[in-house]
């Protein structure tokens, strides 16, 4: 893992993935996480002849809390990290809980970013799309408590950290079979997500109560102003994220195309090839 110091003296880590003199590809961790979780993926990168960055946002992994962060400010932390790599233009991938970020990144970002795809994203759940399922109790708790949700999120990692196995069962178990079968089978996704879960930063907790209480709340950029192509993928069977987050982002985005996977679940594993095939088509047509 490297680190390097941002502008207002905090550090920002990062580390890179697959092939090392390959296209550039930003792909940001779910929530919560860190680069740890992408190290299933490093093979097929390398393979692509992909240069996976893999950041992690503030107050995971090796990067500094951030207190005041916003979904805008962590895409600025990106844009921070391509000036510090001299990379002048890339495509990127939110997963999950880093969708809200890679969105972001297309708006602030201008040309660095050429294409975004997010897979099983996180949507604006402010204005309240009629179409998104009932709140969850966790974005319940981040809307009424920070403190609350930090404390959640603080006692999950803790358990992370020192009962990993039992953790990733958890987690197993509140997910969708498709997702439940991959954690129990795929070695390489399986042995990420306990190193994520074993190597969690002491300050996980904040960071992943942050993201909930700045994904409950009006975000701070405005996607309908994203003008480079984006590939929204979205499972049917994701218990995470339900369809209907992919179908908010398609709709906000005026460059959207929305893949709806039938039998999919969070993970979308079984469409990595797809996912990378859609995306060096966005970037070759960007060239």
């Amino acid at each position: 893992m490297a680190i390097i110091t941002l502008p207002d003296s905090r550090q920002f880590s990062y580390e890179i993935l697959g092939d090392p003199n390959g296209v550039p590809l930003v792909v940001q961790h779910g929530t919560p996480g860190s680069w740890r979780q992408l190290a299933g993926l490093a093979a097929t990168a390398r393979d692509r002849g992909y240069r996976v960055i893999a950041p992690n946002r503030a107050g995971y992994g090796g990067s500094t809390f951030d207190p005041r962060r916003t979904i805008g400010s962590s895409a600025r932390d990106v844009g921070a990290l391509l000036d510090e790599l001299a990379v002048p233009s890339c495509g990127m991938v939110g997963i999950s809980g880093g969708g809200p970020t890679a969105l972001a990144a297309g708006v602030l970002l201008g040309d660095r970013i050429n294409a975004i795809a997010t897979v099983g994203g996180v949507a604006p759940m402010v204005p309240r799309d009629p179409g998104l399922p009932p709140d969850r109790l966790v974005i319940r708790l981040a809307r009424r408590s920070e403190a609350g949700s930090r404390l959640m999120f603080g006692l999950m990692a803790r358990a992370g950290r020192s009962k990993s196995e039992q953790a990733l069962a958890r987690l197993a178990a509140m997910s969708a079979e498709v997702d439940a079968t991959i954690l129990r089978e795929d070695a390489a996704i399986r042995d990420a997500m306990l190193d994520d879960l074993r190597n969690a930063s002491p300050t996980t907790g904040r960071a992943a109560a942050r993201d909930f209480c700045l994904f409950a709340r009006a975000w701070d950029v405005d996607i309908s102003r994203i003008r480079v192509p984006v590939d929204v993928w979205q499972g049917t069977e994701d218990r995470n994220v339900p369809l209907p987050h992919g179908r908010v982002i398609a709709n906000l985005c005026p460059t959207a195309e929305l893949h709806v996977v039938e039998g999919g679940g969070h993970l979308l594993i079984n469409q990595l090839d797809e996912i990378l095939t859609t995306m060096t088509t966005r970037q070759a047509s960007a060239e």
